[in-house]
């Protein structure tokens, strides 16, 4: 997990709390600080640290680098041999760990599992359920059209990073879809639990993110990853040029095609 200073504490606490009530508990949890941060994030990295002790690992970044490069930090902390990733502002689901590592032990051939994931705002209310691809087969399907997993709820065994895969630091955004392109082009596999696994907290931030500043980083990785898997020459590049037409739109426009029935009928 990384932290930022624009990061709000209660947020952050909730996702710690959904750490430390885990039916199976994490044996290491690594925390970037991702640049300096404001007292009340300092406050309840503190409180956390006298909760967990040794089990806390905490990565400073002298300035902000942004998350893909707080991420290949904490990963080079890790000592267990699986990772799940969460971001600061979602809550996990009190079986996540449990449901997620019980899958990985009864299919070693899988390297990234996921889940499903339901949405919600900040006033508390639940807007969709989101669901993913569940085999290796329909995410080479599907990956084209949109990202076949949810980034802040995979579990990944450590053993793709030891062998020399990373997040790659030319992308501040899309990151996950890149690292799934090249884990995939590396030869590991890739599935999904039909479990929800993790709350996602949507904020007109995230739309923000989905915008104009995303839209080119995104267009290129895909086109990339299309280029590897299936050519040169292949229809499937109709999707991302379709979704950076889609990014250039206003805000509110983003936010409702990513509410859409429409938007879920494509990706799903």
């Amino acid at each position: 997990m990384a932290v930022h200073n624009g990061e709000k504490a209660r947020n952050l606490h909730k996702a710690l709390c959904s750490l430390n009530n885990q039916s199976l508990p994490p044996k290491q949890i690594v925390l970037v600080e991702d640049g300096p941060l404001g007292g009340q994030l300092i406050d309840e990295i503190e409180h956390w640290q006298s909760v967990w002790g040794r089990r806390l690992t905490i990565v400073r970044n002298a300035e902000n680098l942004g998350l893909t490069a707080s991420l290949n930090r904490g990963i080079e902390q890790v000592c267990n041999p699986i990772i799940a990733r969460m971001d600061s502002d979602d809550i996990a689901h009190p079986r996540r760990f449990e449901r997620q590592a019980r899958f990985l032990r009864q299919h070693p051939d899988i390297d990234i599992v996921g889940g499903s994931i339901k949405e919600f705002n900040d006033e508390g209310r639940n807007l969709a359920t989101r669901h993913y691809p569940l085999t290796h087969n329909a995410v080479l399907h599907s990956i084209h059209r949109a990202s076949p997993l949810a980034h802040p709820a995979v579990m990944m065994r450590s053993r793709i990073f030891q062998r020399g895969l990373r997040y790659d630091e030319r992308y501040r955004t899309s990151q996950d879809i890149a690292l799934w392109f090249d884990a995939i082009c590396a030869g590991y596999r890739i599935a999904n639990i039909p479990d929800t696994v993790l709350y996602f907290r949507q904020d007109d931030r995230m739309y923000r993110r989905r915008g104009r500043g995303k839209a080119w980083g995104e267009f290129s990785i895909y086109c990339s990853g299309i280029r590897r898997l299936y050519g040169v020459i292949s229809w499937r590049y109709l999707f991302p040029a379709g979704r950076l037409v889609a990014r250039m739109m206003p805000s509110v426009v983003i936010r409702w095609l990513y509410r859409s029935g429409l938007r879920r009928m494509v990706v799903e």
